[in-house]
């Protein structure tokens, strides 16, 4: 594993860094979310590996990547666990983060998930986001309408535009900086 590789973005090295640190962010996720957020692990893990991106040019050897990427999954999953605890058992309640026993709050429903206030601004969001991302270049603004707007997961990602699956995170994240330079600049405006 080359740091410096993956310090300056190289694309092969993500790759191969990819395939090393998955298992690591996977399975820290999968420790505090697979009771509650099976769903989630998946999410988490690759959120972490982007978020690893970010901090990567801070670090000082390759040794402290695993440690880094399985420390950044722990937190991002408590951090979704405390979110989807307080949404469905009422905002500003601290709860623990211990087993609620059989059926657990899987059957709560969000009654705010579906308001016509929070879909409009959702509609209207997206639509912001479709406009932004025909600013940016191919294939970057085809991988992030498949991520945000279509709601691909990585893997299919990585299928439909023949990429390695390490590459979809350096993809989006260059794109989300992107979209960040835009929006700054028009809010500046």
């Amino acid at each position: 594993m080359n740091l410096r590789a993956l310090q300056a973005d190289d694309a092969a090295a993500w790759d191969d860094a990819f395939h090393w640190l998955w298992p690591v962010a996977f399975s820290a996720a999968q420790a505090k979310l697979q009771p509650y957020l099976p769903a989630e692990v998946e999410d988490v893990a690759i959120e972490s590996l982007e978020a690893l991106v970010e901090k990567v040019r801070s670090l000082k050897s390759v040794e402290e990547l695993k440690p880094l990427v399985a420390s950044i999954a722990h937190h991002r999953a408590v951090s979704r666990l405390r979110e989807w605890f307080t949404k469905t058992r009422g905002g500003g309640k601290t709860i623990p983060l211990d087993p609620l026993g059989e059926g657990g709050l899987a059957d709560c429903p969000d009654p705010v998930a579906d308001s016509p206030p929070v879909v409009l601004e959702q509609k209207e969001l997206a639509q912001r986001l479709r406009r932004t991302i025909g600013e940016l270049r191919p294939p970057t603004d085809a991988i992030m309408m498949d991520r945000f707007i279509s709601e691909l997961s990585y893997e299919e990602i990585a299928r439909k535009h023949g990429i390695p699956i390490g590459s979809v995170g350096v993809y989006l994240k260059r794109g989300l900086e992107t979209l960040r330079r835009i929006w700054g600049r028009r809010e500046e405006s």
